[in-house]
């Protein structure tokens, strides 16, 4: 019995808990209106969670389950009711209603730790309704679209292709080559939607740092354009440019590693040394992020989703075609064939490479220390392609301190390879 009325005490605080604030968001959102069910209701529905499955435990199976079900009959009645006076009868409500009786099951069960983190996880995302809602207006139509459909063919194509090697030198696995898509693809869009949520007006320094994990590419490209439309952006321009280049490195850092962890063991020391100009510039440059909201826009139009199935099925090419050109080149020419496609590749997607030497890495069609001298190569060019680029197309105030920065990560990079 003392257990019993200890679980009953931890379910009830959480359901009062949960409804406080479904209390306090009803008065602050209508101070005058009835609350449709606050602390105490919730903490009944919490404790009624926890007698029914101890009933269900100990005197009579499947109590709880109707318990449950009489929930929802309970609810679905008090909310026919209420639809006939009111438009806004409080789904949200009753669904945290349902979850709370759960909860108070859960505490019986002895899971006590999981209830308080759903019980707080449910209260921060209630709490969070308005900053919700203006986030997802900050997506357009394709954009959930896209997502979308991604996750379905992904969902669908992932489970079913075969996970075979195929073709000249068994270069081709199609579940290989579609999980990197979605790896890709995915680390991308978490770019993407930072992007998104703190939006143009947080300045070109914060748009380089979340660029370089949609695209540093696109967003070197952006810079160097806007650095030339409006010269006095130069500079921060130039920072936002080594920003992206850098967490570039850090997402390829976490591409690899997520493949075969003894391969970023093992490169962790060359990519720290290959990143190190862009930190102490960064570093140096560290007040830029201080400017007001609104400062200086950013051209959003540079940065695209990347759930795009054009995007992917485009990456999905690309790393089959750079996958067999490595098996190719070091079949023919050995270790200088490796390092010659690594540096080729680099120039053109950086991340492509990097899972393709971690894939051979762990299925040890390469050595270890071949494949990060080669990974550094491909840092090392892809920072020259971002130099050239800012070269070309960007304002004079914004070439000298990327050539500057990139080509020290260029050295630094060739450096690191060599010692290792």
């Amino acid at each position: 019995m003392p257990e019993l009325l200890k679980a009953l005490l931890v379910s009830a605080s959480l359901g009062a808990l949960l409804g406080l604030e479904r209390q306090w968001s009803g008065e602050r959102e209508n101070p005058t209106a009835d609350t449709l069910a606050g602390a105490r209701t919730f903490a009944i529905w919490s404790a009624l969670g926890t007698l029914c499955a101890w009933f269900g435990q100990e005197h009579q199976a499947g109590f709880f389950l109707a318990g449950f079900a009489g929930m929802i009959v309970f609810l679905a009645m008090f909310f026919y009711r209420r639809a006939a006076h009111d438009r806004d009868i409080g789904l949200t409500t009753g669904a945290v209603g349902l979850a709370t009786y759960l909860l108070g099951g859960l505490v019986w069960h002895g899971q006590s730790k999981a209830a308080v983190v759903i019980t707080v996880t449910m209260v921060v995302l209630l709490a969070s309704k308005e900053w919700v809602h203006g986030l997802s207006r900050k997506f357009s139509r394709t954009d959930v679209y896209q997502a979308l459909q991604f996750a379905a063919v992904t969902g669908i194509v992932l489970p079913l292709v075969p996970d075979h090697p195929y073709g000249p030198y068994g270069a081709f696995n199609p579940f290989k080559i579609w999980l990197m898509v979605v790896l890709v693809s995915g680390l991308g869009f978490a770019g993407y939607v930072a992007v998104r949520i703190f939006g143009e007006d947080r300045g070109i320094a914060m748009t380089g740092l979340l660029g370089g994990l949609a695209s540093s590419t696109a967003t070197t490209l952006a810079m160097s354009r806007q650095s030339r439309a409006r010269p006095e952006t130069g500079a921060v321009c130039a920072l936002a440019v080594v920003l992206a280049c850098t967490v570039m490195l850090c997402r390829v850092a976490v591409l690899v590693g997520a493949v075969s962890p003894s391969l970023l063991a093992r490169a962790a020391p060359g990519l720290i040394l290959t990143a190190l100009p862009g930190l102490l510039f960064a570093a140096w440059n560290w007040r830029h992020f201080l400017r007001p909201s609104g400062s200086v826009p950013a051209p959003p139009s540079e940065v695209r989703n990347p759930l795009s199935l054009r995007i992917a099925i485009q990456f999905a090419i690309l790393y089959a075609l750079i996958v067999l050109l490595v098996q190719w080149a070091q079949a023919g020419f050995g270790g200088a064939g490796l390092y010659a496609a690594s540096f080729f590749s680099g120039l053109t997607d950086l991340d492509a490479i990097s899972l393709s030497l971690a894939q051979m890495q762990q299925g040890g069609s390469v050595a270890a220390e071949q494949a990060v001298r080669a990974l550094l190569i491909a840092a090392g060019a892809n920072s020259l392609l971002k130099a050239g680029l800012a070269v070309v197309l960007g304002g004079h105030a914004m070439r000298r301190p990327v050539v500057l920065v990139l080509g020290a990560t260029v050295v630094c990079a060739a450096g690191a390879a060599w010692l290792l």
